[in-house]
Formats: C-alpha cells, structure tokens, sequence
C-alpha cells in the first residue's frame, strides 16, 4: 500500500499544473490523481506527455463541482493511508508537506492535519508571508472565515494555532481510516449535495461532532495563488452556491438543543444575509427554495451541543 493519494481538480488549470506539479512528483511514496472536471484535451495531453506518472481520470458526468470529484478520486485510486487535498493553484513545500505525515504516523488517532498557507503572487511569480489561511475559525452567528488571511505572519497566532474549527479546503491530508466515519462510505470524504464552497466547513463541523482529532502545523505547506484581501467581490456564481451550500451545512449540522444565544446569533446572522442580497443581489436569493429541497444526511453526533459550541468565536 502507498502511503498518500495526493487529489488534485483541474478546470482549465495548465498553467498552474505546470508548476505545482513539478514539485507533487518528487515527494515519496505517493500516487497523484488529476480529475479533469473541464475535460480539456490540451489538459489531458499536456498531462500524459510531461507528466507520464499521474494518474489523469476524467468523470462520465462532466463537471462535479468540488466535493463529487474528491469523493470520485478517493474512489479510483488505490489504497492508502492518507488523502492529501490539494488545489491545483498551491506550491507546496517540501518540508511542510513531510511534516504533517510525521505527525499523522506518530499519532494514529489523528484524522486531519494540515500546515501554514501563504499567498503565491502568481503574475509576479513570488512567494509571500502573507497569510492565506491558518485554519477556518466562525463565531457563534455561524459566519466562518479564515483565520489571518491578508495579514503577514510575524507568530502572532503560533501560540494558538490549533484554536480553530477546521482547516481549509484547500490543502489537507486526512486518515483515510477515518473517512468511512463521516458518511459511512470509505470513498465519501465530502457532502455530495454542495457543489463547491463551503464544502470544508461542512466537513469540518461533521469531523468535530464526531469528535474526530484535527491538527494544524506551525510549519509552512504551501503557498496559495487565490486572490487575497476584503472587499474582493464575488461573482454571482460563487455567491450563489456560497449562500445555498451555508443554508445545506446549517440544516445538516446545527444542532436544535444549542444554547437560545447560539441559535438567536444564527437568526440575527441569517436575517442580516438575506437583507444585504435583498437589495444589493436579490437574484442570489433564489437558491433559497433548492437549499430546502435538498435531502440532507444529518451529521453524526458523538460529543454534546455544550461541546460543540466551544468551537465558536463569542
């Protein structure tokens, strides 16, 4: 058995694969899978040509979205001991990436673990110490964010690095023991009824109420070339999905004996989303009706409510 399947999506991704991929072929004893969900031809043979050694599968539906292609890759590539999840537009460094299996082999009850990522000037072609996530943190209001994005890293948060609610969706290796747990499917790492966005803060709510161990390293993983900083404007595409998948995660996970605190934040939270699109994008407003059609698979709960909503930011 090899120890990690490193999963990577690519939608007309050439230029970033030309890259990240150098560095994902010399790392040891790992097999690496690329789902085209553009199912591009110039992908595909670029791929099989410079790249003969990863494993590129296309899905007979097209495009998946996020979380049916990662389920869909942990589904055609063999067995392993850990899933690495990883975005195509990610530099990963060496180091980081050996010590997060450290930790995994040293600590068999650990299900997910990941490292510091920092923002890759892409167009520029340089590294950077701002951060681009150290973890996915949210506030009782069930607003989640990730944490020290656009701030530069001078240890600020090294001495609380685990105090988050999960990790981003962008680079994480998780114990393939541990997936069967989640949905009980072995194969099924992520809710297939979110499309994409918001489809790593559903997961990690499932993981916490299961009471599933998560890490995150101090040390460096990668370096991200997603765009950085506030006031970036989503297109109407991502605030669609965004908004319906928050509505999917909140019915699938929230829990109906939190305290009238907790659930009044959700209300207040909610009630001030729906007015802000009301009238500054009312179309997005019309996920509403699909988001509540949708049939959830309701997460499993091992711990209590009380020790679920000390995750949450007051």
């Amino acid at each position: 058995m090899i120890k990690t399947v490193i999963g990577l999506i690519s939608y007309n991704d050439k230029h970033y694969l030309d890259k990240s991929l150098l560095i994902l072929m010399d790392l040891p004893d790992a097999e690496i899978v690329v789902l085209d969900n553009a199912q591009n031809k110039e992908t595909e043979n670029y791929i099989k040509k410079n790249f003969p050694k990863v494993k590129y599968i296309t899905h007979p539906e097209g495009n998946t979205g996020f979380s049916k292609g990662h389920n869909y890759i942990l589904k055609k590539s063999p067995e392993s001991k850990y899933y690495f999840c990883l975005n195509t537009d990610i530099l990963i460094e060496k180091n980081g990436y050996a010590a997060c299996i450290k930790a995994l082999e040293e600590d068999k009850t650990l299900a997910m673990a990941s490292g510091k990522l920092y923002h890759w000037d892409f167009s520029g072609d340089k590294k950077t110490k701002v951060i681009d996530t150290l973890g996915i943190i949210g506030n009782c209001g069930h607003h989640f964010w990730d944490r020290g994005q656009g701030k530069l890293d001078e240890g600020q948060y090294d001495e609380t690095i685990n105090n988050i609610f999960g990790i981003s969706g962008a680079a994480f290796f998780v114990n393939r023991d541990c997936i069967k747990k989640i949905h009980g499917d072995k194969n099924k790492l992520f809710d297939e009824t979110i499309f994409m966005y918001k489809d790593d803060v559903d997961l990690a709510y499932r993981m916490r109420w299961l009471g599933l161990k998560i890490k995150f390293l101090p040390d460096i993983l990668g370096y991200h070339a997603r765009t950085l900083g506030k006031g970036k404007k989503k297109s109407l595409f991502e605030a669609k999905n965004s908004y319906k998948n928050h509505l999917i995660m909140l019915r699938s996970n929230v829990s109906g004996k939190y305290k009238i605190q907790t659930k009044l934040s959700i209300f207040m939270y909610e009630a001030a989303k729906f007015l802000y699109y009301l009238f500054t994008n009312p179309r997005v407003l019309s996920v509403i009706p699909e988001a509540f059609r949708v049939n959830v698979k309701k997460s499993g709960r091992v711990i209590t409510p009380r020790e679920m909503e000390k995750y949450f930011l007051r």
